[in-house]
């Protein structure tokens, strides 16, 4: 966890249930809440003019998501939605930046997670310019499992689907489809069962 649950509960969060597919804020609203999931899996989105969804991040259990934006008065420019059933930790913008500025420790740990998460996209960024799809998937997929410390081949299981793969990569989930065999056929990738082995 980013921020201690109990410390959050005891300045005023409260826990919410939310269940898959229920959108927890929209593009455009403005700002009222921090958010930290206790558990489940939220995808940071947004909807194109022609209907297609890009994913910025799918964070999870014990991340906290869109603070920064209680730090500005501006509407949000994503979506939050959450992919599967959620518990998220909620606490007033007001309450969480009075214990913010109580406790420099917090804000200390907070800047230590913003600064991971921006090395994070910024990398993220830099391999979703690459022109090739076969190379920006599997440069994806490797990014991600070096992000969850497994380096041991074919031990890291891909935790999205085709169409989220296509929607983090801003390609066609037939793209997707049709790249992901062919790395199974360069022996980059493994499939067992639906689900995609590195």
């Amino acid at each position: 966890m980013v921020i201690n649950e109990d410390i959050l509960l005891k300045n005023g969060a409260e826990i919410n249930e939310y269940k898959a597919g229920e959108t927890i804020f929209y593009e455009g609203s403005m700002p009222k809440y921090f958010f930290q999931i206790k558990s489940g899996l939220v995808k940071l989105n947004i909807y194109r003019d022609d209907g297609s969804e890009f994913i910025h991040s799918l964070p999870s259990d014990g991340h906290c998501f869109s603070e920064t934006f209680l730090h500005h008065d501006a509407q949000y420019c994503i979506n939050a939605e959450c992919v599967n059933d959620s518990f998220i930790i909620q606490q007033k913008k007001y309450d969480f930046l009075e214990m913010l500025d109580k406790n420099k420790d917090l804000m200390l740990n907070l800047l230590h997670h913003n600064a991971e998460r921006m090395s994070y996209r910024h990398k993220m960024l830099t391999t979703l310019s690459i022109n090739s799809p076969s190379h920006r998937i599997f440069k994806v997929l490797e990014f991600l499992k070096k992000h969850h410390k497994i380096t041991e081949p074919f031990k890291f299981i891909v935790p999205f689907s085709r169409q989220q793969i296509a929607n983090l990569t801003g390609l066609r989930v037939e793209t997707v489809i049709r790249t992901v065999k062919k790395l199974e056929k360069e022996n980059k990738v493994k499939i067992f069962e639906g689900r995609i082995y590195l």
